[in-house]
């Protein structure tokens, strides 16, 4: 954890990942423990057809095992739960499949976008470097959206804060 951390924002609650992770793990054992083992017998043993009537069956077994890879990836993401840190010298992102983080100095943001909730508030932002890098987060619950837009409106002026709002409505 880099020092003097202002928020700290991970990328699922508990009860979140508790929830998606049950789902994926769902998903995962249906096609790689269920489907993938009664496929390749099945692929094996094919009748004789020709090439491409053999080709179109067996992209048609696989492509439950393509879709598979998404669900992994997400469950991947949920087990290693990367965090986002806003500090006082800018802001760092940890990597899901990459041991080495992104960082962003206050200096290196070009760009800042955020989406806003129902109720007007932000509930995602998306920080952008001149050369291309960007770290995206969301509001997982816990941490004041308000009051970060404030600390990156008061760090990177309003010009960089393009297509967020400059006023929130609290209800």
């Amino acid at each position: 954890m880099p020092s003097d951390v202002l928020y700290q924002i991970p990328m699922a609650t508990w009860p979140l990942r508790l929830g998606m992770g049950a789902v994926c793990l769902l998903f995962v054992l249906a096609i790689f423990g269920w489907w993938l083992p009664r496929t390749i017998p099945a692929l094996l043993n094919l009748p004789r057809v020709s090439g491409g009537q053999r080709a179109a069956i067996v992209a048609i077994a696989v492509i439950p095992v393509a879709i598979g890879f998404g669900p992994l990836a997400v469950l991947i993401g949920l087990i290693r739960n990367p965090m986002a840190y806003v500090t006082d010298v800018g802001v760092m992102k940890e990597n899901v499949f990459s041991s080495t983080p992104t960082s962003l100095s206050w200096a290196e943001i070009a760009h800042v976008s955020c989406h806003l909730g129902r109720d007007g508030a932000p509930r995602w932002f998306n920080l952008v470097a001149a050369d291309g890098r960007q770290i995206g987060f969301g509001d997982t619950g816990g941490v004041d959206f308000h009051a970060m837009h404030e600390l990156f409106e008061n760090q990177l002026g309003p010009a960089v804060m393009d297509g967020c709002p400059r006023s929130f409505r609290r209800r």
